[in-house]
């Protein structure tokens, strides 16, 4: 049996949107963890968690551009306080 396209593979991490670790936003950011899993909780990060384990899950992972995008909005909210006042 041949197929006429070939079989594609593709690595998540290395797709047009790489996820990031809790340790990698931290340091991209410059949090602390404990920011981090707030904002992930609170909803203002979107994450996708990792794993099923209740006893050890394998944690979140952020997709690289909501940590852009949480950034850029930011900066916009830190120039718009700046010019308020």
């Amino acid at each position: 049996m041949s197929h006429d396209s070939p079989l594609v593979t593709e690595n998540v991490a290395e797709g047009p949107d790489p996820f990031l670790t809790v340790a990698e936003v931290v340091a991209r950011l410059r949090v602390s963890k404990s920011t981090v899993y707030n904002l992930i909780g609170s909803g203002r990060l979107p994450a996708h968690r990792m794993g099923r384990g209740k006893i050890r899950p394998r944690g979140y992972r952020v997709p690289e551009s909501q940590v852009e995008q949480y950034l850029q909005n930011s900066r916009t909210s830190e120039l718009i306080e700046g010019l308020a006042s």
